[in-house]
């Protein structure tokens, strides 16, 4: 488990442990106390996103909401907010949270938009294109390679 993680103060919920900022970023404006049975699998990945491969399974069986997808995002956005405090953590927090989500709704809702050029210009004038901050896009379930340029 990761160092940042231990060193945050914890919440027991069912008789597990989760950091509290987690249950808080999760939960919303709800509090700690509010976190059902049924999200446990979804906090679980987010805590420990090593785990993720193994709670699949159970995400995937979940029931879709619209509180869930609203957790997700706020996971998402807490994780972009933070990640130079804890680069690692954040950056897998994300992936949890952008997989989960896709499983379970088939799309992001914070997706990433692809930047257009501007007309007129082109690269014999100089100017190399920006390339995409990502490199793999998923769709239907599947992993393909999205070509830049």
């Amino acid at each position: 488990m990761n160092e940042e993680i231990q060193r945050t103060s914890k919440v027991e919920i069912k008789d597990r442990e989760f950091s509290k900022e987690l249950v808080e970023v999760l939960m919303g404006e709800e509090g700690t106390e509010s976190l059902e049975e049924e999200w446990m699998p979804v906090a679980e990945a987010i805590e420990d996103p090593d785990r993720l491969p193994f709670l699949v399974s159970e995400i995937m069986d979940m029931e879709k909401s619209k509180e869930l997808r609203q957790a997700l995002v706020r996971v998402q956005i807490n994780a972009q907010l933070k990640r130079d405090q804890a680069l690692d953590l954040y950056k897998k927090q994300l992936f949890a949270a952008t997989t989960i989500e896709i499983l379970l709704y088939g799309r992001l809702r914070l997706k990433p938009r692809k930047r257009k050029r501007k007309k007129g210009k082109s690269e014999e004038e100089g100017e190399e294109p920006e390339e995409e901050e990502s490199t793999k896009g998923v769709k239907g379930g599947e992993e393909k390679e999205v070509e830049n340029g």
